[in-house]
């Protein structure tokens, strides 16, 4: 996510706290979640990746 749609996404959750978000701005806040989501997955799809590969060490052992 680019740091600009990182403060907007801020911005707008901050609204839709305070119950002050408009429709389009719940739309917008939408899109902006699905971006993202999307960057968590592929982060947690990385760190997969690398502990598999054993690149990394898995962040915690069950």
């Amino acid at each position: 996510m680019e740091p600009e749609q990182d403060k907007r996404l801020s911005n707008l959750l901050n609204r839709q706290q305070e119950g002050i978000i408009t429709e389009a701005e719940q739309i917008e806040l939408s899109s902006l979640m699905q971006i993202y989501q999307e960057g968590l997955l592929r982060k947690a799809t990385a760190l997969k990746e690398a502990v598999q590969r054993g690149l990394m060490e898995p962040l915690n052992e069950l």
